[in-house]
């Protein structure tokens, strides 16, 4: 059994998608399986996928590649030569991952429902997200629909479990007290003030110590003396340094995820996110910060997002209410709770 699977998205979307391959691969071990994924989250799958196995792409050239037929076509070839028998097409791929599925010839081809891409009929099996399902639940309803046309026994676990990182971190522990703040996150609407982040580094400082991790959006930050400003350079990197953390701070990004998934707890500025990106695993370990009372949250709905802030009588209200007062509070009662496992089993 030779399986596709179209995964060509950013750090979160991919966190919460491993579960999936990681059990495929438990599961099936004689299965090979083909990732098409980013170059940056590439490390996430490095211990289940074959390094032949990983073809990786930056997401934006990928999806636009129909504007370059030349490279639609080379994708194209190089896919169709490794003869799958089934593709899975998650949730967040637009027409050109769709369309290449289909062009593969593999006859079984499982992916969400209700996307808006071009394209019609290249799946032959659709999922809907159900309203009380977690991103991650998703990824797994959608994966248990094509297990299920492959295996007779469909012995598909009911929930996803919390995503293996021992591959990048296996000898990290946490360090009681230390604060792990990340200020960034992809889109300007889903972040906090970076002038608030950098209030709260410095009030949490006081007593504690505090780790800043910089990043493209966050390297301007004036920080006093008394944080540690540290640059990630690899994913390893950045799992290890929130596997140290006694506490992690941030918006609803990525990084979040990386500790949910690590059972890292955290204090998340949620903002704008979808409920259904609040953290999958260890939730009771964390606390989001969200704006009651605004009619307009949340502005993301399941996987789309307007990109932008659509509050026009009080911009970014979601984020601009919560204050680094209000924040430290919630760091410093998230710290007084008793500390538990951090590393997934």
């Amino acid at each position: 059994m030779h399986l596709l699977i179209l995964k060509v998205n950013h750090l979160g979307d991919n966190v919460v998608f491993l579960p999936v391959v990681q059990t495929l691969r438990r599961l099936y071990p004689d299965w090979r399986l083909t990732v098409v994924t980013a170059p940056q989250v590439a490390a996430l799958y490095q211990a289940d996928v074959a390094e032949s196995d990983l073809l990786l792409t930056k997401p934006d050239r990928f999806k636009t590649a129909w504007k370059r037929p030349w490279e639609l076509a080379g994708w194209a070839a190089r896919l169709k030569a490794r003869r799958f028998n089934a593709a899975l097409v998650s949730y967040d791929q637009g027409s050109v991952a769709h369309w290449l599925a289909k062009f593969t010839g593999a006859t079984i081809r499982v992916g969400a429902a209700g996307l808006k891409i071009r394209l019609r009929d290249t799946l032959t099996q659709e999922v809907a997200l159900a309203p009380d399902w977690s991103m991650a639940q998703w990824n797994w309803e959608t994966a248990r629909s094509l297990v299920a046309r492959l295996d007779p026994a469909n012995r598909w676990p009911t929930e996803p479990p919390a995503p293996k990182l021992d591959h990048l971190v296996s000898d990290i522990r946490p360090v009681p007290g230390r604060i792990v703040i990340h200020a960034g996150s992809k889109q300007a609407h889903t972040r906090w003030p970076l002038e608030r982040f950098v209030a709260l580094a410095d009030r949490l400082s006081r007593q504690s110590e505090v780790i800043w991790i910089d990043t493209p959006e966050t390297r301007g930050a004036s920080l006093s003396s008394g944080i540690a400003r540290h640059e990630t350079r690899t994913l390893a990197e950045l799992v290890r340094e929130i596997a140290g953390a006694r506490l992690f701070v941030g918006n609803n990004s990525g990084p979040m995820h990386l500790a949910s998934g690590l059972g890292t707890p955290g204090v998340v500025i949620s903002g704008p996110s979808a409920y259904a990106w609040d953290p999958a695993w260890h939730a009771s370990r964390f606390q989001i910060l969200r704006t009651p009372g605004l009619a307009c949250l949340p502005c993301e709905q399941g996987p789309f997002s307007p990109g932008r802030c659509i509050n026009a009588a009080e911009p970014m209200a979601c984020m601009q209410r919560w204050s680094a007062e209000a924040v430290e509070a919630a760091c410093r009662a998230a710290l007084a709770r008793p500390a538990e496992k951090t590393l997934s089993p």
